[in-house]
C-alpha cells in the first residue's frame, strides 16, 4: 500500500487555512474602507502610515496568514496529484523556498529601521 498524504493532514490544517482566509477577508475590507475614506495621497502619508507599529502588525498578520494559507494548499495539491516522489519532493522545496524568501522580504519592508 503506498500512502500518499501525511500524517499532519486533517482538522488541524483545515482549521488553520479557514481561520487565514477569514482573516485575509477581514484585512481587505480593513483596507478597502481605510483607503476609500482615509486616501493616501503621496509617499511620505504612506510611510507616516506604516510607522503605526499595529498597521505593521496587522500587515504582518496578513503576511503570515497569506503564507500559511498558500503552503496548506499548495502543499495538500502537491501531496494529492504529484505522485512522483522525487518530483513532489523538489516541487516542495521549491515552494517552500520561495515562501522563506518571501517572509524575509515583508519582515524586513515591515521592520526595517523601525518602520
Amino acid at each position: 500500500m503506498r500512502v500518499t498524504s501525511s500524517s499532519h493532514s486533517g482538522l488541524g490544517e483545515w482549521l488553520l487555512q479557514r481561520v487565514s482566509a477569514i482573516y485575509l477577508g477581514l484585512f481587505l475590507i480593513f483596507l478597502i474602507v481605510r483607503f476609500a475614506f482615509w486616501p493616501i495621497s503621496d509617499f511620505d502619508a504612506w510611510r507616516s502610515w506604516f510607522t503605526l507599529s499595529w498597521v505593521r502588525i496587522l500587515w504582518l498578520f496578513a503576511f503570515v496568514s497569506l503564507l500559511l494559507h498558500a503552503w496548506i494548499g499548495m502543499r495538500s495539491v502537491f501531496l494529492d496529484y504529484i505522485k512522483s516522489f522525487q518530483l513532489r519532493l523538489v516541487l516542495t522545496l521549491v515552494f517552500a523556498s520561495g515562501l522563506l524568501v518571501s517572509a524575509i522580504w515583508v519582515i524586513d519592508i515591515l521592520f526595517r529601521n523601525g518602520g
